[in-house]
C-alpha cells in the first residue's frame, strides 16, 4: 500500500521523458483493486492557470523540493509496486480540493 487519500508519491513519469514525477493519490479505500493500485493526478513544476498550487501549507507531513502545480485533468491509475517512494502527505482540505477540481474535469460538478 502506498498510503492513504493525500499521499504525495513520486512514480513513473508517464508523460515525459524523465524516470519519476509526483503524484497526489485521490482514490480512497473504496477503490476496486485498492490491494494493488490507487488513482492519482499528476503534479509538475510548470505553472497553469488552471492548475492547483501546493504550498508548505498543503503539506501534514512531509513536502516537496520545488514550487509545484497539481493538474487535475491528469488522472492516472498507478499500481503499488510503480510507486518509487512517499514524498509526504497532504491536509484533507488540499486533497478534498483537488478532488473536486478533478471531477469537475469529468463532469461530475
Amino acid at each position: 500500500m502506498t498510503g492513504e487519500r493525500g499521499t504525495v508519491v513520486k512514480g513513473p513519469d508517464l508523460f515525459a521523458d524523465n524516470d519519476f514525477r509526483p503524484y497526489v493519490r485521490i482514490s480512497d479505500d473504496t477503490h476496486p483493486f485498492t490491494d494493488e493500485e490507487a488513482v492519482y493526478v499528476a503534479a509538475t513544476t510548470t505553472r497553469r492557470s488552471a492548475a492547483v498550487p501546493l504550498t508548505d501549507a498543503d503539506f501534514v507531513a512531509g513536502g516537496l523540493p520545488r514550487e509545484t502545480y497539481v493538474n487535475p485533468w491528469t488522472v492516472v491509475t498507478i499500481r503499488h509496486a510503480d510507486i518509487h517512494r512517499k514524498e509526504g502527505r497532504l491536509t484533507d482540505e488540499a486533497t478534498e480540493a483537488i478532488a473536486r477540481a478533478t471531477a469537475g474535469y469529468l463532469g461530475v460538478l
